[in-house]
């Protein structure tokens, strides 16, 4: 089994005694955003290792590609996706 990243999901300030509200989400000790909902854990089983599934508000994302052989200084490509892609979007739409 490999290793994963190491996740926290965080709320800053937390005042101990009251419930836990966590916002904030760090991978790796970076802060990675903000939580948009509540976290979905699957528990797993002896098949099928323990997931976490979070959506989160970014505190920064970045969007690049270099076409093969290019000099990544000079790589300008357009974001979105091929006709022939899979949709980005689960559902498909």
């Amino acid at each position: 089994m490999s290793d994963g990243a190491h996740v926290e999901i965080v709320e800053p300030g937390h005042d101990s005694g009251l419930p836990l509200m966590p916002t904030t989400v760090r991978v790796n000790g970076t802060d990675v955003g903000t939580l948009a909902e509540a976290p979905k854990v699957d528990t797993g089983d002896s098949d099928h290792p323990v997931t976490v599934t979070l959506v989160l508000v970014p505190r920064r994302i970045d969007l690049k590609g270099e076409p093969k052989g290019a000099r990544p200084s000079k790589a300008r490509l357009p974001i979105g996706f091929r006709p022939d892609s899979p949709s980005p979007d689960p559902s498909g739409r």
